[in-house]
C-alpha cells in the first residue's frame, strides 16, 4: 500500500498546501481509495500519476468544507475525463453526506455517468465495521470534534507471503503448477523423484498491515483503541503545543495530542497533517514554524513525520 498526501492544510489552501485529501493506492492492483476531498483535490490528482478511473471508494471524515468541497467537482470530472463504462464508486461518511451530494446534483443538474453508492454511518453508532472483503476490513470510530467526525482504519486480514522464485531456480524446479503448489505450502514430488516442502520456498507470513486515518478531533480514546498497533497513524495537528487553548476551543489537536495518541496506541509511524496556515514560512502572524511543529512531536514520539503535499509513504 502507498499513501499520497494530496492536501495537508487546515481550513483553507495556501500556496504550498491544499486542503484535506489523502490517497491510498493498492500497488499490486492499482486500485485507488480517497480519504476526504477538499476543494481542489481533482487538480492535485492531475499533478500525480493517479487516475480517477481507478477510484473505487471515498471515505469522508466529516462535513466541514475543507474536507468535502472538492467532492462534487471531482465526481463530475471523473465522468467527463474517463469516458463511458466507468466502474461505480462507493462513498462513506456521516449523515448528511447523501443530502449534500444529492442537492448539488439537483441544483446544478450535474449528471454522473456511473453508479454512486452512498453509505451513511448510522448516527447512533460510535464504532463498527464499515466494509470488508476477503483481504481487507475497514472500521470506523466516532471522534471528538464540533460536528460528527469519524476516524477510519484499514487492515489486511492476513499478511502475504512471497514465493522464493530464486530458490526454486537453484533447485531446478520447473515453473508452472508446481510453483503454485509450493507457494500454498504443499509437498510436491517431481518426476525425477525429488520431494520438496512448500514451507521451504516461501518467506514467513508477516502480520497484516494497518493504516489509520484521523479526521479533525481533540484527544479521543476511541481513536487510541482504533489505532492499536497500527503501522501508520495519520493524525491532524492543526496547532502547536503553545496554542493548546485555541485547539481546545475549536476541538482540534496539537502536536502533543497527536503524539499522545501515537504513544498510547503503540503505532509504528505517526504522520502529522491538517496544518494551520499560520505556520507557513511566509506568514508573519506566528513566530512558530512547521519545523518547530515537527520538533515538538519528535521530542515525544521520534517516529513522526510532518506531511507535505504530494509526499508519499509506503506501508
Amino acid at each position: 500500500m502507498k499513501v499520497i498526501f494530496l492536501g495537508t492544510s487546515s481550513g483553507m489552501p495556501t500556496l504550498r498546501r491544499n486542503v484535506s485529501a489523502i490517497a491510498l493506492i493498492f500497488t499490486n492492483s492499482n486500485k485507488l481509495w480517497l480519504w476526504d476531498c477538499g476543494e481542489g483535490t481533482q487538480q492535485q490528482i492531475q499533478k500525480t500519476p493517479l487516475k480517477l478511473s481507478k477510484l473505487e471508494k471515498i471515505f469522508i471524515t466529516h462535513l466541514h468544507g475543507d474536507h468535502i468541497f472538492g467532492l462534487p467537482g471531482l465526481l463530475a470530472s471523473r465522468g467527463l475525463r474517463s469516458g463511458q463504462n466507468l466502474s461505480g464508486i462507493q462513498l462513506y461518511g456521516p449523515e448528511g453526506l447523501d443530502i449534500y451530494l444529492n442537492e448539488i446534483q439537483n441544483i446544478t443538474k450535474t449528471y454522473f455517468p456511473y453508479e454512486i453508492e452512498i453509505k451513511v454511518i448510522p448516527e447512533n453508532l460510535s464504532k463498527g465495521t464499515l466494509w470488508e472483503d476477503q483481504e481487507y476490513i475497514v472500521r470506523y470510530v466516532l471522534l471528538n470534534h464540533n460536528i460528527k467526525t469519524y476516524g477510519y482504519s484499514i487492515e489486511e486480514k492476513k499478511g502475504k507471503s512471497r514465493f522464493l522464485v530464486e530458490k526454486a531456480h537453484q533447485f531446478n524446479i520447473p515453473p508452472g503448477p508446481i510453483y503454485g503448489a509450493l507457494k500454498e505450502g504443499e509437498t510436491v514430488k517431481l518426476p525425477d523423484g525429488r520431494i520438496f516442502q512448500g514451507k521451504d520456498f516461501v518467506n514467513k507470513i508477516r502480520k497484516g498491515r494497518k493504516v489509520v486515518f484521523c479526521g479533525d478531533t481533540t484527544y479521543c480514546k476511541n481513536l487510541v483503541l482504533l489505532a492499536k498497533g497500527a503501522d501508520l497513524l495519520i493524525h491532524e495537528a492543526t496547532f502547536s503545543k503553545q496554542e493548546e487553548d485555541i485547539a481546545k476551543r475549536n476541538f482540534h489537536s496539537t502536536t502533543i495530542i497527536a503524539t499522545r495518541v501515537a504513544k498510547e496506541a503503540k503505532v509504528k509511524q505517526l504522520i502529522l497533517t491538517h496544518i494551520s496556515p499560520r505556520y507557513g514560512s511566509n506568514n508573519n502572524r506566528s513566530v512558530i514554524t512547521e519545523r518547530d511543529l515537527l520538533a515538538e512531536a519528535q521530542n515525544i514520539f521520534p517516529q513522526t513525520l510532518l506531511a507535505e503535499d504530494f509526499m508519499e509513504y509506503i506501508v
